[in-house]
């Protein structure tokens, strides 16, 4: 994986203050302190029983998405399509309407501890030149989980879409999942579109 260049370096950036503790394997994870039954069957909760599953046992990945859906109130819910970014159109998004997003996804083959998500979203705007307009990065913890054969699901709290003229028009979205290790499990790029609310 290469560096991040400029801004989205602040996409990785952890400023929490937590540190990750020593990486270990679910086999190891699962036979520490095997005498202490109340801890045996706390793991077992976590891990989703004894048995370990794997989803996807052929996949190298240990994170994988399932979908994402940006859900407007007393609208429609747009899915992006990550496996045809190239020609998803914009996602309207009405000036002042309540929003959530919903994330389902997979966890392959060991725990993934501390899961991230993070987003940065610029705008081109003219002020004596083409120039870059930048928000500030959103990041939400999304948790830890282990491997199982059922999707997780996260959804977001409920957000309200910025109003006025100034914040009309196409925004660029680049989106990141990461972990405690600095793993970056997956991230691409895509758009939505601030639009007059017809109310």
């Amino acid at each position: 994986m290469s560096a991040p260049e400029g801004d989205e370096n602040e996409l990785l950036k952890v400023e929490d203050g937590y540190k990750a503790p020593e990486k270990k394997t679910i086999n190891e994870i699962v036979n520490m302190d095997a005498e202490d039954e109340s801890l045996r069957r706390y793991k077992e909760n976590l891990l989703g029983g004894a048995k370990i599953v794997n989803p996807f046992p052929n996949d190298p990945r240990r994170f994988i998405l399932k979908s994402i859906r940006i859900c407007i109130k007393n609208g429609p819910t747009h899915e992006i399509n990550i496996n045809d970014l190239e020609h998803i159109k914009p996602i309207e998004m009405p000036e002042g309407a309540q929003y959530h997003v919903e994330i389902d996804f997979y966890v392959n083959h060991e725990i993934v501890s501390g899961l991230r998500y993070a987003q940065k979203t610029s705008k081109n705007v003219f002020k004596g030149g083409l120039q870059k307009l930048f928000a500030p990065v959103d990041k939400v913890m999304l948790g830890s989980y282990g491997p199982r054969a059922d999707p997780y699901a996260w959804r977001s709290e409920d957000e309200e879409v910025q109003s006025g003229m100034m914040f009309r028009g196409s925004y660029k979205v680049t989106s990141v999942f990461t972990d405690d290790d600095k793993h970056e499990h997956l991230k691409f790029t895509w758009e939505i579109k601030i639009v007059k609310s017809d109310k």
